[in-house]
């Protein structure tokens, strides 16, 4: 299955959504991996999620201390935080770092972005209403000099506009949550997948 960007999906913590996510051309899914997240992934079920997919990049989510042991994931290819404070420290693993930013104001998230641009690889901007397209636009100029990840604001009738219109690197949704072995409520993430299938 092609997709028309590249789609990242954290907040994985069942194989259900992994599986699903690679037989749909998804390229990277995330793992938390700090124990004080509510969807903490230990090493153990790490390896395990992980020994039945293939073809998917892993990323590894740290948003409180970069004291993580890498060793025990180590399958982990990308780190994403959104703690400015982390940076430094991530930034030694040589793995490639994603920095997520909670967008209220374009200019101080451009700042951000021109501060930290030499440390980090992607940015990842989420948005907490729907985008306008004077704001696809202005995410469009941040594009043109950043390799730039989208995270909210908008749904499965409004993506391809945004891919059209801010032209980003990729988009970021979240994974669902396993209410029995097996059975996944998905929230939104199939309809958004589906709508940006490539059929050419």
């Amino acid at each position: 299955m092609a997709l028309k960007t590249r789609v990242f999906v954290s907040d994985v913590d069942n194989l259900g959504d992994g599986r699903y996510c690679a037989g749909m051309g998804v390229e990277m899914i995330g793992f938390p991996i700090e124990a004080s997240h509510k969807r903490y992934v230990s090493p153990d079920k790490f390896k395990e999620i992980a020994g039945w997919l293939a073809g998917i990049k892993f990323v590894g989510e740290v948003y409180e201390s970069a004291e993580i042991n890498f060793d025990d994931y180590e399958a982990i290819d990308v780190v994403v935080t959104d703690n400015a404070a982390l940076i430094n420290d991530l930034s030694k693993s040589t793995k490639p770092l994603i920095y997520k930013i909670a967008v209220s104001d374009f200019d101080e998230a451009e700042q951000q972005m021109s501060l930290l641009d030499h440390q980090v690889d992607y940015f990842l901007l989420e948005f907490s209403e729907e985008l306008s397209e004077e704001s696809m636009k202005k995410i469009h100029a941040l594009t043109e000099e950043y390799k730039v990840f989208i995270a909210g604001g908008f749904n499965e009738d409004s993506v391809n506009t945004l891919l059209e219109t801010a032209k980003p690197e990729g988009i970021a949704l979240k994974g669902g949550s396993e209410v029995a072995v097996g059975i996944n409520t998905f929230d939104g993430l199939v309809e958004v997948i589906e709508a940006i299938e490539d059929w050419s």
